[in-house]
């Protein structure tokens, strides 16, 4: 096992995860501002009375006057404090290893790829291959050391036919999504092949490769 990778794989992980709770906490955050409010409030005992007006009908002007007196009184903020909150800072220790489930030991692509792309770079490395409906998705949640587009990728008959082709905006869509996760994650972004459609020679690329020898080449600093 390349000690190396393992902890550039932790070190992915635990970024991940340090992400994934300042989601959870900024939902918590949302939703208890969203429990609090006057509105959310209101519509409860609007529909309350709706569905009992003979119990909850009389009682709802008393009610509405009382939501209405305590509109503006400020509400404390709920959450952990910082001192709360699990710290994940980056350890680097051997037995850190096992939070890996069989860590590859080589490159791994995350790739919009076409067939004979995919082939070829299969030969040389660990691909995962990302289709239009679930790019993102995989892309989020997958330990790879770049992202390649595959300038025949838009070729018909591909997952990722027309890739390219103006007014395609699904594909221009998720391919978008894809950079800028891939820019988030500091991952470089590489377009394979040569002559590519104009739509993607435009793009902002961290490199562009023909070769298998070239993806190499640009991990080489990191590894």
């Amino acid at each position: 096992m390349n000690d190396a990778k393992a902890n550039r794989q932790v070190a992915r992980l635990r970024a991940t995860l340090r992400e994934r709770e300042s989601r959870v906490q900024e939902l918590e955050r949302r939703l208890d501002a969203l429990e609090t409010s006057t509105t959310l409030q209101f519509g409860r005992l609007v529909a309350g009375a709706a569905r009992n007006p003979r119990r909850r009908g009389v009682r709802l002007p008393k009610e509405l006057y009382r939501l209405w007196r305590k509109r503006n009184v400020p509400m404390s903020e709920s959450g952990s404090s910082d001192g709360e909150r699990i710290q994940l800072d980056r350890v680097d220790r051997p037995e850190d290893r096992l939070l890996i489930a069989a860590p590859y030991d080589g490159v791994v692509i995350a790739g919009v790829l076409g067939a004979p792309a995919a082939a070829a770079l299969g030969e040389h490395a660990k691909v995962v291959p990302l289709y239009p409906h679930d790019a993102a998705i995989v892309l989020d949640g997958a330990d790879v050391d770049m992202v390649v587009v595959d300038a025949a990728a838009g070729e018909p008959g591909g997952p990722w036919a027309y890739l390219g082709v103006p007014g395609m905006y699904d594909r221009d869509r998720a391919l978008n999504d894809i950079r800028e996760l891939a820019a988030a994650r500091s991952l470089p972004l590489v377009l394979w092949g040569e002559a590519p459609p104009a739509t993607l020679a435009c793009l902002h690329w961290d490199a562009t490769a023909t070769t298998p020898g070239r993806l190499a080449e640009l991990l080489a600093p990191a590894r």
